[in-house]
């Protein structure tokens, strides 16, 4: 079995989410530093949201139209429609940068989380598909989200270039500390090193990933039940530096 850096971050991650319990109902414990597992985050409190890429356009007296809520995004030009967010206590990632028909994340420091949200809809079933390209190092972790809220928590399918691959419910325990409870961990020699095509449906309580045109392990997620949110992409380093992660597009469509 493999054990590279994604792997070794994935297996203490797991010891740890196994001492705080899976049950959202329970007293969360203090969250400490473990190696892989992302610890806080630079999102603020709900009044003082981060900023849109909106907030750092040119100001335009322009009405944007309405977002859409089926569509395929191909990070063409800025969107005002997505955050950024990071889900760590480390130093601040910068945000990624549309270029070339593509979105990048470029991390630089250790076991950095990072996210773009589409902020603009809610959805309840949906399925959210993405090309991604893990770049010339092959480091780090990419993957898909739905079912977003700040206070509520999310569902999250990363990949990683070592073959595995995880289903993660991930959650704010308080302002600037998040948790993931590991829902589904397992491999599959469809992950490519360089790009693949990733996707994630969620239909009332069924979790079904896919990667590369092939279902893998579904979830029947019972217990820590999300009905609606939002939808985003996600990004993340651990130990192998630096890590540079692009999105081709992302595609979101209801049943």
């Amino acid at each position: 079995m493999r054990h590279g850096p994604a792997r070794l971050g994935l297996l203490l991650f797991a010891m740890f989410c196994a001492a705080c319990g899976a049950e959202r109902t329970s007293a969360p414990p203090s969250v400490t530093a473990v190696q892989g597992v992302p610890q806080a985050s630079t999102l603020p409190p709900e009044s003082t949201a981060a900023p849109s890429r909106a907030a750092i356009l040119p100001p335009s007296t322009e009405t944007l139209p309405p977002a859409p809520r089926a569509f395929t995004e191909n990070f063409d030009s800025a969107s005002p429609y997505w955050t950024f967010l990071q889900v760590d206590n480390g130093p601040a990632a910068p945000g990624p940068a549309t270029q070339a028909g593509s979105l990048s994340f470029d991390l630089a420091a250790a076991n950095q989380w990072t996210a773009e949200i589409y902020e603009s809809q809610d959805y309840t079933d949906v399925r959210v598909e993405a090309r991604l390209d893990f770049g010339a190092g092959g480091q780090g972790a990419a993957g898909v989200i739905c079912r977003y809220g700040r206070t509520s928590g999310w569902y999250e399918f990363n990949i990683y270039p070592d073959q595995s691959y995880m289903l993660l419910f991930g959650q704010w325990l308080a302002e600037g500390v998040a948790r993931y409870t590991p829902l589904v961990r397992s491999e599959s020699e469809k992950i490519q090193p360089g790009a693949n095509d990733i996707g994630l449906w969620c239909e009332g309580n069924t979790l079904t990933p896919y990667v590369n045109g092939t279902q893998l392990r579904k979830r029947q997620e019972n217990t820590l039940i999300l009905n609606s949110g939002k939808i985003g992409i996600s990004a993340a380093s651990f130990e192998d530096l630096p890590v540079a992660i692009s999105y081709d597009w992302v595609q979101v469509s209801e049943p």
